[in-house]
């Protein structure tokens, strides 16, 4: 993946209105993911003097979003505003307000669109006099614009990385794990003869004792019986570890049946993927919005699907749902396993 720095194009189609945009050599879903989860806000946001200390974010019609990020001496600046029209994975339109200037309020309209790998980000930002635009542009902000989009390269060249596949993809777990509501937690689940906790369960329970054998350590002190979030949460946590630490994930280790390989790529192979079918399978016990990984979805069914004999073979998957040929990636995917994607509990 290449980039792209310094490249955001800033014009003015009207007395009152900003246009920015930029291209990113990503998929639009990925910088979607970027743009749209707190923990990556502060990776990218921002100009380089005055990083992001907290990032609040309710991503939904009518919710609401703040930014503060702190100088070099201290001081704090902060920006907030509300979602007022969110089309998934395309578009989001909210208000911004400067809080070292609270009377001048913009709309801004963020679109991505997305063709051959390369994701064009347009920010349309409108203010409500010439006056509030002409201070935003001669207020420095294309330098720090240039500097957040250029980190939000390097952000998107690292999510493409066991590291950051794993990061993602155990995050939506955890929004799914935190969504549950208590009493469903024994509703049963996609998987023959499971329940909502069983999904959790077989997680906690099986990646450490995969593990285990090849000397890879992942403790977890609390029973899912007890709390499945919090369990779920110490597995989580002791797996980004691993991966985070490039001594850990880049030495080789010996799992039975499997061979010789790194703690990254066994984590991915045999972990990561796994929690992307069981988010959907969490999800649809729960009764709760079971979107899974885009970027996974496309990158793990052509091997599911090459795989899908030796699998049912194997005894981990039935055999594959048909579905028709126009279905999403995500539901072919689910389907693959031998998951129904339209299952219900």
């Amino acid at each position: 993946m290449s980039n792209r720095h310094g490249s955001a194009v800033v014009t003015l189609p009207s007395d009152t209105e900003i246009l920015i945009t930029r291209q990113f050599d990503a998929p639009a879903a990925l910088v979607w993911e970027a743009l749209t989860r707190p923990e990556h806000i502060k990776r990218w946001w921002g100009p380089e003097w005055c990083p992001v200390i907290s990032a609040e974010m309710d991503v939904r019609v009518g919710g609401t979003w703040r930014y503060v990020c702190r100088m070099d001496d201290g001081t704090e600046l902060g920006w907030h505003g509300e979602y007022r029209e969110i089309d998934t994975g395309r578009s989001i339109t909210s208000t911004e307000v400067f809080e070292g200037f609270p009377d001048a309020e913009s709309l801004n309209t963020m679109t991505l669109t997305e063709s051959d790998g390369v994701t064009t980000l347009t920010t349309l930002v409108r203010h409500t006099s010439q006056e509030h635009r002409d201070g935003h542009v001669n207020s420095g902000m294309e330098g720090g614009m240039q500097d957040s989009f250029n980190r939000l390269d390097r952000l998107l060249i690292d999510f493409d990385s066991e590291q950051e596949r794993f990061r993602r993809v155990a995050a939506r777990f955890t929004d799914v794990v935190e969504s549950v509501p208590p009493a469903a937690w024994s509703n049963p689940a996609p998987c023959d003869g499971w329940t909502a906790r069983d999904v959790v369960r077989h997680l906690v329970e099986w990646v450490p004792g995969f593990f285990s054998s090849a000397g890879i350590d992942l403790p977890v002190s609390v029973s899912v019986d007890d709390d499945p979030a919090k369990a779920w949460s110490q597995l989580r946590d002791a797996l980004q570890a691993k991966l985070d630490d490039p001594d850990v994930a880049t030495s080789e280790i010996d799992l039975e049946h499997v061979g010789r390989q790194t703690v990254a790529a066994a984590i991915e192979q045999f972990v990561t993927g796994d929690i992307v079918v069981h988010t959907w399978d969490l999800a649809k016990a729960a009764g709760v919005d079971a979107t899974i990984d885009h970027d996974m979805a496309v990158r793990m069914l052509p091997p599911m699907t090459a795989m899908g004999d030796m699998l049912v073979a194997s005894g981990h998957y039935a055999k594959a749902v048909a579905v028709p040929d126009d279905a999403s990636v995500e539901d072919k995917l689910v389907a693959s396993t031998g998951r129904d994607p339209g299952w219900t509990p």
